[in-house]
């Protein structure tokens, strides 16, 4: 359950630069830890959905400067209403690899588990789950970036475990540990045709094996923070028992019960907020189409006190529209 702690939830608007909190400083969270370093990522996602998207993100590409570490693409690089065939899939991951820093991807329910839509084309979502594996989780690498820039070397699930899934995925930066699970919209993937609850037991067994040792990897190793991603929007205002309710409780006792802070990234809603779930959990829900010209940046600090900074980027204004 999601404790009494969600009581004390608060939201926070995205106003200019940077999220406000109630009393109209910059909102970060809190967390004690040792010193580290410093970095900055990029948080997109439910981008692009048709061809004009496709080059709002080219020119968001442009936009980047060299200082992020990288960035997490948190799902749906098409629309629900496009085709899953391999020539659009595969034109959007080439899309993706053009990235000119380092970009991991995780899943969204357009590309797989929705594909089973007519409109989408009739595809069994189980194949096309496999043909997202095969293109872009057959390596323990990020996808893009240019030659000359660090890469970002990851630890699958798959390679730690028998049966584990290849797109869960954990990594280490500055004292920050992430965790990236295959946590799909349309309530967890039961609203999907060409699925069952089977499939939807053994993934949500995997998704809380690999939390909870991302978390033990945090604690052991005296991370500062934890930053988990994917895809759905769990919705933390409801006390209901859905597909997602046993990942909501799972993530706010993990959270509570590490030392540090924890911030959950996701996509799905197409919404960008900030939102303080409990003292220790900090949710920020990416833009999406149709706003293809904005961004998350999110600045870390590990050495910090709130080690998180989140503002809003957006292309540049003076750059002429595609």
């Amino acid at each position: 359950m999601l404790l009494g702690a969600l009581a004390l939830r608060r939201s926070f608007a995205s106003e200019g630069g940077s999220p406000k909190d109630t009393a109209g400083g910059e909102h970060t969270a809190r967390g004690k830890h040792t010193a580290r370093g410093r970095f900055a990522f990029v948080l997109i996602g439910d981008v692009p959905y048709f061809r004009l998207e496709e080059l709002m993100l080219e020119q968001m590409f442009e936009a980047f400067d060299d200082g992020l570490a990288f960035v997490i693409h948190i799902g749906d690089l098409k629309a629900g209403w496009e085709r899953c065939d391999d020539a659009l899939l595969e034109s959007r991951a080439a899309l993706l690899e053009r990235s000119p820093v380092p970009l991991v991807y995780v899943p969204g329910d357009n590309e797989w588990s929705d594909c089973s839509r007519p409109r989408a084309g009739g595809f069994d979502p189980r194949e096309r789950l496999d043909w997202l594996r095969r293109r872009f989780f057959s390596k323990p690498a990020a996808i893009g970036g240019r030659p000359d820039r660090d890469g970002l070397a990851f630890e699958r699930q798959a390679d730690a475990r028998p049966g584990g899934l290849v797109e869960n995925l954990r990594w280490r930066r500055d004292g920050v540990r992430f965790v990236t699970l295959n946590l799909p919209g349309g309530n967890n993937g039961l609203r999907a045709a060409g699925l069952g609850v089977e499939d939807w037991r053994a993934r949500e067994r995997l998704n809380a094996e690999w939390l909870r040792g991302g978390y033990a990897q945090a604690a052991r190793e005296r991370d500062a923070a934890v930053v988990v991603a994917a895809h759905a929007n769990p919705r933390f205002d409801r006390r209901r028992q859905d597909g997602y309710a046993d990942f909501r409780a799972l993530l706010v006792e993990l959270s509570e019960g590490f030392p540090g802070p924890t911030l959950f990234l996701h996509g799905d809603t197409h919404r960008h907020g900030v939102e303080q779930l409990t003292p220790k959990l900090l949710r920020v829900e990416s833009f999406g189409s149709p706003f293809a010209n904005l961004w998350v940046r999110i600045d870390v600090d590990a050495n910090a006190d709130r080690p998180f900074r989140i503002s809003r980027q957006w292309i540049d204004r003076a750059s002429p529209p595609p």
